[in-house]
Protein backbone atom coordinates (compact mmCIF):
# COMPACT_ATOMS: atom_id res chain seq x y z
CA UNK A 1 0.00 0.00 0.00
CA UNK A 2 0.99 3.64 -0.66
CA UNK A 3 2.42 5.50 2.04
CA UNK A 4 -0.18 8.24 2.98
CA UNK A 5 1.29 11.57 4.06
CA UNK A 6 1.62 12.89 7.57
CA UNK A 7 0.79 9.17 8.38
CA UNK A 8 3.29 7.08 10.54
CA UNK A 9 3.57 4.44 12.89
CA UNK A 10 4.59 5.87 16.08
CA UNK A 11 4.00 5.02 19.81
CA UNK A 12 1.66 7.06 21.63
CA UNK A 13 1.63 7.88 25.42
CA UNK A 14 -2.38 5.51 25.13
CA UNK A 15 -1.05 2.77 22.77
CA UNK A 16 -1.63 0.30 25.90
CA UNK A 17 -5.59 0.89 26.06
CA UNK A 18 -7.33 -1.45 23.42
CA UNK A 19 -10.31 0.55 22.93
CA UNK A 20 -8.22 3.49 22.04
CA UNK A 21 -6.16 1.37 19.40
CA UNK A 22 -9.54 0.61 17.79
CA UNK A 23 -10.69 4.50 17.65
CA UNK A 24 -7.05 4.83 16.34
CA UNK A 25 -7.38 1.70 14.01
CA UNK A 26 -10.48 2.80 12.61
CA UNK A 27 -9.42 6.35 11.80
CA UNK A 28 -6.29 5.51 10.16
CA UNK A 29 -7.78 3.04 8.11
CA UNK A 30 -10.74 5.21 6.89
CA UNK A 31 -7.50 7.94 5.59
CA UNK A 32 -5.84 4.94 3.83
CA UNK A 33 -9.30 4.06 1.98
CA UNK A 34 -9.93 7.85 0.94
CA UNK A 35 -6.49 9.60 1.06
CA UNK A 36 -6.66 13.31 1.03
CA UNK A 37 -8.38 15.46 -1.59
CA UNK A 38 -7.42 16.79 -4.35
CA UNK A 39 -8.16 19.80 -6.58
CA UNK A 40 -10.76 17.26 -8.01
CA UNK A 41 -12.59 16.92 -5.07
CA UNK A 42 -15.59 19.58 -4.60
CA UNK A 43 -15.26 20.41 -1.28
CA UNK A 44 -11.74 20.89 -1.78
CA UNK A 45 -11.45 22.21 -5.12
CA UNK A 46 -10.01 25.74 -4.65
CA UNK A 47 -7.51 24.45 -1.90
CA UNK A 48 -4.53 22.99 -2.44
CA UNK A 49 -2.90 20.71 0.12
CA UNK A 50 0.10 19.98 -1.70
CA UNK A 51 2.20 22.30 0.28
CA UNK A 52 1.45 20.19 3.65
CA UNK A 53 1.40 17.09 2.75
CA UNK A 54 5.05 17.64 1.06
CA UNK A 55 5.98 19.36 4.80
CA UNK A 56 7.09 15.74 6.21
CA UNK A 57 5.46 17.43 9.45
CA UNK A 58 6.46 15.00 12.34
CA UNK A 59 4.05 13.91 15.64
CA UNK A 60 6.03 14.80 19.38
CA UNK A 61 6.21 12.17 21.47
CA UNK A 62 8.21 13.52 24.55
CA UNK A 63 5.66 14.33 26.15
CA UNK A 64 1.93 13.74 26.65
CA UNK A 65 1.44 16.55 28.34
CA UNK A 66 3.27 20.12 28.59
CA UNK A 67 6.30 20.37 31.42
CA UNK A 68 7.77 22.87 29.84
CA UNK A 69 8.05 26.31 31.69
CA UNK A 70 6.28 28.56 29.44
CA UNK A 71 4.32 30.50 32.02
CA UNK A 72 1.76 30.31 29.30
CA UNK A 73 -1.38 29.65 32.08
CA UNK A 74 -2.47 32.70 34.02
CA UNK A 75 -5.55 31.47 36.44
CA UNK A 76 -5.32 34.64 38.16
CA UNK A 77 -8.45 35.99 35.69
CA UNK A 78 -11.60 35.79 37.61
CA UNK A 79 -13.65 36.40 34.88
CA UNK A 80 -13.22 33.57 32.96
CA UNK A 81 -11.87 30.17 32.88
CA UNK A 82 -8.35 28.76 31.15
CA UNK A 83 -7.04 25.96 29.55
CA UNK A 84 -3.66 26.02 27.93
CA UNK A 85 -2.46 24.21 25.27
CA UNK A 86 1.40 24.30 24.51
CA UNK A 87 2.98 23.12 21.60
CA UNK A 88 0.04 20.69 21.06
CA UNK A 89 0.30 19.21 24.88
CA UNK A 90 -2.35 20.21 27.32
CA UNK A 91 -1.29 21.78 30.52
CA UNK A 92 -2.85 19.57 33.66
CA UNK A 93 -4.33 21.85 35.87
CA UNK A 94 -6.60 21.23 38.83
CA UNK A 95 -9.68 23.99 38.29
CA UNK A 96 -11.58 25.72 40.05
CA UNK A 97 -14.67 25.39 38.24
CA UNK A 98 -18.22 26.62 38.72
CA UNK A 99 -21.39 23.80 39.93
CA UNK A 100 -22.81 21.91 36.98
CA UNK A 101 -19.39 22.57 34.32
CA UNK A 102 -17.01 19.58 34.20
CA UNK A 103 -13.72 19.58 32.56
CA UNK A 104 -11.76 16.27 31.23
CA UNK A 105 -8.19 15.55 29.74
CA UNK A 106 -8.94 13.31 26.29
CA UNK A 107 -6.59 10.73 28.04
CA UNK A 108 -8.90 10.59 31.24
CA UNK A 109 -12.00 10.40 29.05
CA UNK A 110 -10.77 7.50 27.29
CA UNK A 111 -9.63 5.49 29.89
CA UNK A 112 -12.84 6.28 32.11
CA UNK A 113 -15.31 6.01 28.41
CA UNK A 114 -17.80 8.38 30.41
CA UNK A 115 -18.04 10.47 26.88
CA UNK A 116 -16.55 8.22 24.30
CA UNK A 117 -20.26 7.45 22.95
CA UNK A 118 -19.62 10.69 21.46
CA UNK A 119 -16.00 10.45 19.77
CA UNK A 120 -16.35 10.51 15.89
CA UNK A 121 -20.13 9.90 16.10
CA UNK A 122 -21.14 13.48 14.64
CA UNK A 123 -19.01 12.97 11.41
CA UNK A 124 -17.93 10.68 9.00
CA UNK A 125 -14.10 9.71 9.01
CA UNK A 126 -14.15 8.88 4.90
CA UNK A 127 -15.73 12.37 4.73
CA UNK A 128 -13.22 14.47 6.20
CA UNK A 129 -9.65 12.93 5.71
CA UNK A 130 -7.86 15.41 8.47
CA UNK A 131 -10.12 14.64 10.83
CA UNK A 132 -9.39 10.87 10.14
CA UNK A 133 -5.50 11.77 10.51
CA UNK A 134 -6.53 13.87 13.76
CA UNK A 135 -8.35 10.53 14.66
CA UNK A 136 -5.29 8.29 13.87
CA UNK A 137 -3.24 10.21 16.81
CA UNK A 138 -6.11 10.55 19.37
CA UNK A 139 -4.61 11.57 22.13
CA UNK A 140 -4.89 15.23 22.97
CA UNK A 141 -7.55 16.88 23.44
CA UNK A 142 -10.35 18.16 26.58
CA UNK A 143 -13.89 17.25 26.93
CA UNK A 144 -15.99 20.22 28.16
CA UNK A 145 -20.00 19.01 29.50
CA UNK A 146 -22.18 21.39 31.13
CA UNK A 147 -24.47 19.63 32.89
CA UNK A 148 -29.01 20.24 32.72
CA UNK A 149 -30.04 23.50 33.81
CA UNK A 150 -26.50 24.92 33.99
CA UNK A 151 -25.81 28.72 33.55
CA UNK A 152 -21.69 29.44 33.11
CA UNK A 153 -21.30 32.95 33.53
CA UNK A 154 -17.71 32.74 33.39
CA UNK A 155 -16.26 32.00 29.00
CA UNK A 156 -13.81 29.27 28.80
CA UNK A 157 -10.70 30.25 27.32
CA UNK A 158 -9.04 27.77 25.80
CA UNK A 159 -5.41 29.03 24.18
CA UNK A 160 -3.18 26.78 21.82
CA UNK A 161 0.19 28.76 21.99
CA UNK A 162 2.98 27.34 19.38
CA UNK A 163 6.96 28.13 19.98
CA UNK A 164 8.59 25.36 19.69
CA UNK A 165 6.44 22.96 17.22
CA UNK A 166 8.67 23.88 13.94
CA UNK A 167 8.42 21.03 12.18
CA UNK A 168 5.39 19.34 13.95
CA UNK A 169 2.37 18.28 13.33
CA UNK A 170 -0.67 19.09 15.95
CA UNK A 171 -3.62 17.27 16.40
CA UNK A 172 -6.44 17.67 19.23
CA UNK A 173 -9.59 16.48 19.43
CA UNK A 174 -12.18 17.98 21.52
CA UNK A 175 -15.94 17.16 22.77
CA UNK A 176 -18.42 20.28 24.25
CA UNK A 177 -21.71 18.29 25.33
CA UNK A 178 -24.31 20.89 26.72
CA UNK A 179 -27.28 19.12 28.55
CA UNK A 180 -30.78 19.96 29.08
CA UNK A 181 -31.07 24.23 29.41
CA UNK A 182 -27.40 24.87 29.88
CA UNK A 183 -25.43 27.84 28.84
CA UNK A 184 -22.17 28.12 27.72
CA UNK A 185 -18.99 30.27 25.86
CA UNK A 186 -16.24 29.37 24.96
CA UNK A 187 -13.43 31.26 23.35
CA UNK A 188 -10.63 29.59 21.33
CA UNK A 189 -7.56 31.25 20.96
CA UNK A 190 -4.37 30.04 18.39
CA UNK A 191 -1.57 31.78 17.91
CA UNK A 192 2.19 31.40 17.53
CA UNK A 193 5.57 33.80 18.48
CA UNK A 194 7.44 32.71 16.23
CA UNK A 195 7.50 32.32 12.09
CA UNK A 196 7.54 28.02 12.57
CA UNK A 197 6.27 25.89 10.00
CA UNK A 198 3.82 23.44 11.82
CA UNK A 199 0.11 21.73 10.98
CA UNK A 200 -2.60 22.91 13.10
CA UNK A 201 -5.31 20.11 12.89
CA UNK A 202 -8.14 20.35 15.67
CA UNK A 203 -11.63 18.43 15.51
CA UNK A 204 -14.47 20.12 17.82
CA UNK A 205 -17.55 18.03 18.35
CA UNK A 206 -20.58 19.58 19.75
CA UNK A 207 -23.44 18.36 21.54
CA UNK A 208 -26.54 20.80 21.91
CA UNK A 209 -29.36 19.23 24.20
CA UNK A 210 -32.81 20.59 23.93
CA UNK A 211 -32.75 24.27 25.24
CA UNK A 212 -29.04 24.91 25.07
CA UNK A 213 -27.09 27.42 24.15
CA UNK A 214 -23.42 27.66 23.49
CA UNK A 215 -21.27 30.86 22.17
CA UNK A 216 -17.99 29.30 20.18
CA UNK A 217 -15.86 32.25 19.82
CA UNK A 218 -12.62 31.66 17.46
CA UNK A 219 -9.31 33.49 17.20
CA UNK A 220 -6.58 32.27 14.65
CA UNK A 221 -3.72 34.31 14.70
CA UNK A 222 -0.90 31.81 14.04
CA UNK A 223 2.58 32.12 12.44
CA UNK A 224 2.38 33.03 8.45
CA UNK A 225 4.36 29.57 7.64
CA UNK A 226 1.96 27.40 9.37
CA UNK A 227 -0.96 25.35 8.42
CA UNK A 228 -4.20 25.61 9.99
CA UNK A 229 -7.31 22.98 9.57
CA UNK A 230 -9.87 22.73 11.41
CA UNK A 231 -13.33 20.73 11.57
CA UNK A 232 -16.48 22.21 13.84
CA UNK A 233 -19.05 19.56 13.82
CA UNK A 234 -22.16 20.44 15.74
CA UNK A 235 -25.82 18.55 16.45
CA UNK A 236 -28.45 20.93 17.59
CA UNK A 237 -31.70 19.10 19.14
CA UNK A 238 -34.98 20.99 20.00
CA UNK A 239 -35.06 24.66 20.91
CA UNK A 240 -30.65 24.68 20.59
CA UNK A 241 -28.80 27.41 19.18
CA UNK A 242 -25.18 27.54 18.17
CA UNK A 243 -23.59 30.98 17.64
CA UNK A 244 -20.36 30.90 15.96
CA UNK A 245 -17.73 34.42 15.95
CA UNK A 246 -14.82 33.04 13.96
CA UNK A 247 -11.74 35.83 13.22
CA UNK A 248 -8.90 34.64 11.20
CA UNK A 249 -5.65 36.53 10.45
CA UNK A 250 -3.03 34.26 9.73
CA UNK A 251 -1.82 30.70 8.59
CA UNK A 252 0.03 29.73 5.06
CA UNK A 253 -3.38 27.83 4.29
CA UNK A 254 -6.60 27.59 6.63
CA UNK A 255 -9.25 26.03 6.37
CA UNK A 256 -12.29 26.48 9.02
CA UNK A 257 -15.24 23.91 7.99
CA UNK A 258 -18.56 23.85 10.13
CA UNK A 259 -20.96 21.22 9.47
CA UNK A 260 -24.12 21.71 11.20
CA UNK A 261 -27.32 19.07 11.94
CA UNK A 262 -30.48 21.06 13.01
CA UNK A 263 -32.10 17.93 14.22
CA UNK A 264 -35.08 18.89 16.23
CA UNK A 265 -37.44 21.47 15.35
CA UNK A 266 -36.43 25.05 16.35
CA UNK A 267 -33.10 24.55 16.43
CA UNK A 268 -31.15 27.34 15.49
CA UNK A 269 -27.49 28.34 14.31
CA UNK A 270 -25.55 31.17 13.44
CA UNK A 271 -22.35 31.84 11.86
CA UNK A 272 -20.27 34.85 11.39
CA UNK A 273 -16.97 35.40 9.84
CA UNK A 274 -14.11 37.95 9.53
CA UNK A 275 -10.82 37.44 7.59
CA UNK A 276 -8.00 38.57 6.04
CA UNK A 277 -6.23 36.99 2.86
CA UNK A 278 -2.78 38.32 3.03
CA UNK A 279 0.12 38.63 0.57
CA UNK A 280 0.98 34.51 -0.50
CA UNK A 281 -1.91 33.20 1.91
CA UNK A 282 -4.73 31.10 1.61
CA UNK A 283 -7.92 31.04 3.82
CA UNK A 284 -10.92 28.66 3.05
CA UNK A 285 -13.86 29.11 4.92
CA UNK A 286 -16.46 26.27 4.04
CA UNK A 287 -19.99 25.54 6.41
CA UNK A 288 -22.63 23.08 5.91
CA UNK A 289 -25.79 23.33 7.05
CA UNK A 290 -28.45 21.04 7.22
CA UNK A 291 -32.13 21.42 8.31
CA UNK A 292 -33.47 18.61 9.26
CA UNK A 293 -37.18 19.61 11.31
CA UNK A 294 -39.63 22.05 10.51
CA UNK A 295 -39.10 25.75 11.82
CA UNK A 296 -35.52 25.23 11.76
CA UNK A 297 -32.72 28.68 11.41
CA UNK A 298 -29.76 29.51 10.14
CA UNK A 299 -27.53 32.35 9.28
CA UNK A 300 -23.89 32.88 8.05
CA UNK A 301 -22.47 36.22 7.20
CA UNK A 302 -19.01 36.94 6.28
CA UNK A 303 -16.58 39.54 5.57
CA UNK A 304 -13.12 39.69 3.72
CA UNK A 305 -10.20 41.52 2.88
CA UNK A 306 -8.15 40.06 0.47
CA UNK A 307 -4.40 41.74 -0.21
CA UNK A 308 -1.98 41.38 -2.77
CA UNK A 309 -1.09 37.85 -4.29
CA UNK A 310 -3.70 36.54 -1.98
CA UNK A 311 -6.50 33.74 -2.12
CA UNK A 312 -9.78 33.14 -0.41
CA UNK A 313 -12.51 30.41 -0.87
CA UNK A 314 -16.38 31.01 0.98
CA UNK A 315 -18.32 27.54 0.46
CA UNK A 316 -21.71 28.23 2.37
CA UNK A 317 -24.61 25.25 1.54
CA UNK A 318 -28.17 24.94 3.03
CA UNK A 319 -29.61 22.16 2.81
CA UNK A 320 -33.43 22.24 3.43
CA UNK A 321 -34.39 18.12 4.29
CA UNK A 322 -38.09 17.45 3.04
CA UNK A 323 -39.49 17.49 6.50
CA UNK A 324 -38.03 21.20 6.91
CA UNK A 325 -41.04 23.05 6.22
CA UNK A 326 -41.24 26.52 7.68
CA UNK A 327 -37.63 26.77 7.68
CA UNK A 328 -35.49 29.85 7.66
CA UNK A 329 -31.41 30.23 6.38
CA UNK A 330 -29.40 32.76 4.84
CA UNK A 331 -26.14 33.40 3.96
CA UNK A 332 -23.94 36.86 2.56
CA UNK A 333 -20.21 37.37 1.87
CA UNK A 334 -18.88 40.58 1.70
CA UNK A 335 -15.05 41.06 0.66
CA UNK A 336 -12.93 44.10 -0.07
CA UNK A 337 -9.96 43.19 -2.77
CA UNK A 338 -7.04 45.44 -2.48
CA UNK A 339 -5.39 44.74 -5.16
CA UNK A 340 -6.06 43.16 -8.64
CA UNK A 341 -3.98 40.41 -7.44
CA UNK A 342 -5.75 38.74 -5.20
CA UNK A 343 -8.67 35.72 -6.04
CA UNK A 344 -11.25 34.72 -4.55
CA UNK A 345 -13.67 31.59 -5.01
CA UNK A 346 -16.87 32.09 -3.45
CA UNK A 347 -19.73 29.12 -4.20
CA UNK A 348 -23.20 29.78 -2.31
CA UNK A 349 -25.45 26.84 -2.42
CA UNK A 350 -28.98 26.02 -1.88
CA UNK A 351 -30.72 22.81 -1.95
CA UNK A 352 -34.14 23.06 -0.75
CA UNK A 353 -36.61 20.09 -1.10
CA UNK A 354 -39.50 21.31 1.16
CA UNK A 355 -42.67 23.88 1.01
CA UNK A 356 -42.94 27.33 2.60
CA UNK A 357 -39.53 27.91 3.63
CA UNK A 358 -37.55 31.33 3.46
CA UNK A 359 -33.83 31.11 2.00
CA UNK A 360 -31.19 33.60 0.65
CA UNK A 361 -27.53 33.69 -0.62
CA UNK A 362 -25.72 36.72 -1.79
CA UNK A 363 -21.79 38.21 -2.45
CA UNK A 364 -20.25 41.29 -2.84
CA UNK A 365 -17.10 42.21 -3.81
CA UNK A 366 -15.01 45.15 -4.91
CA UNK A 367 -12.28 47.88 -3.68
CA UNK A 368 -12.38 50.38 -1.02
CA UNK A 369 -14.56 53.32 -1.46
CA UNK A 370 -12.23 55.99 -3.14
CA UNK A 371 -14.53 58.83 -1.57
CA UNK A 372 -14.02 57.37 1.61
CA UNK A 373 -10.02 56.75 1.06
CA UNK A 374 -10.37 60.75 -0.20
CA UNK A 375 -11.81 62.42 2.77
CA UNK A 376 -9.32 60.14 5.37
CA UNK A 377 -6.50 61.20 2.96
CA UNK A 378 -7.10 65.23 2.54
CA UNK A 379 -7.31 65.03 6.13
CA UNK A 380 -3.93 64.36 7.00
CA UNK A 381 -4.12 60.30 7.05
CA UNK A 382 -1.86 58.55 4.92
CA UNK A 383 -2.82 56.64 2.58
CA UNK A 384 -1.30 53.77 4.53
CA UNK A 385 -2.85 54.16 7.78
CA UNK A 386 -6.22 55.12 5.99
CA UNK A 387 -6.53 51.50 4.15
CA UNK A 388 -6.03 50.19 7.25
CA UNK A 389 -8.57 51.70 8.87
CA UNK A 390 -10.99 51.00 6.38
CA UNK A 391 -10.49 47.78 6.06
CA UNK A 392 -10.69 46.85 9.92
CA UNK A 393 -14.07 48.96 10.27
CA UNK A 394 -15.32 46.63 6.95
CA UNK A 395 -13.96 43.76 9.60
CA UNK A 396 -14.85 44.61 12.72
CA UNK A 397 -18.33 44.82 11.75
CA UNK A 398 -18.39 41.28 12.46
CA UNK A 399 -16.63 41.68 15.48
CA UNK A 400 -19.28 44.50 16.95
CA UNK A 401 -22.29 41.24 16.77
CA UNK A 402 -20.56 39.98 19.98
CA UNK A 403 -22.68 40.21 22.49
CA UNK A 404 -19.24 39.97 25.46
CA UNK A 405 -17.32 43.13 25.87
CA UNK A 406 -14.56 41.53 27.23
CA UNK A 407 -14.17 38.82 24.07
CA UNK A 408 -14.87 41.29 21.89
CA UNK A 409 -12.24 43.66 22.78
CA UNK A 410 -9.89 40.43 22.25
CA UNK A 411 -11.34 39.67 19.19
CA UNK A 412 -10.59 42.93 17.31
CA UNK A 413 -7.91 43.37 14.34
Amino acid sequence: MEKVPLLDNITLFLNDKPSVYGLRQKAKQALEKTNYPTLKTEAWKYTNIKPILSSNLKINTENHQCSCNCNCCHHNNSSHIEISFCNGKLHIEEYNLPKGLNITSLPEILYEGEYKQYLFNSFNLEEHPFAALNGAYLEQGICIYAEKDTNISQPIYIKYKQSDSDGYQINIHNLIVLEKNAHLEVFEQFYSDKENKYLTNIVNEIYLKPNSQLYHYKKQNESANSYHIALNCVKIQNKASYKQYYLANGAKICRQETNVQLEQANASAEIYSAYKAKKDCLNDITTNINHLQPETYSNQYAKAVLESDSSAVFQGKIHIAPLAIKTEGHQLHKAIYLSDNAELNCKPELEIFADDVKCSHGASCGEIDKEQLFYLTSRGITKTEAVKLLTEAHLNEIVSLIPNEEIQTEMHF
